[in-house]
């Protein structure tokens, strides 16, 4: 699918990344999403409400992100993501907060930005919290 039915057909407000993986010789990025199927249009009530999914952007030719978040982008990153828009020139930003919960720290708030031709989502495996 392309960027912009993606970002139709999938809501990820609350859902979290997980993990990024990007093979550059490839142009492809893989995004595994703690997500919440029970804020989709789609969703079916009687299935578990969270689960695991991984997208896998195809042919990548934008792949940003603030420095605030390069030392762990290919970490175990765990972040919520507050919302995925298309941006004018057609890039999908993903907006995201590290809260701070000690009073030493502000909160990050960080921004992964993607082009890519062509989106797959697959399911890993869904729960219930």
């Amino acid at each position: 699918m392309t960027l912009q039915d993606f970002r139709r057909q999938y809501y990820l407000h609350d859902s979290s990344i997980e993990k990024i993986d990007f093979d550059a010789e490839n142009k492809t990025l893989t995004m595994k999403i703690d997500f919440c199927f029970w804020m989709q249009e789609w969703y079916d009530k009687t299935t578990p409400k969270n689960g695991l999914i991984a997208v896998i952007f195809e042919d990548v030719s934008i792949f940003e992100y603030d420095d605030d978040v390069a030392d762990k982008i290919f970490d175990e990153l765990d972040s919520e993501i507050c919302n995925a828009e298309l941006d004018a020139d057609g890039n999908l930003e993903f907006f995201s907060v590290e809260y701070a919960y000690n009073s030493d720290s502000d909160d990050i708030y960080w921004l992964i930005k993607i082009n890519a031709a062509n989106v797959e989502v697959m399911e890993i495996e869904r729960y219930n919290l």
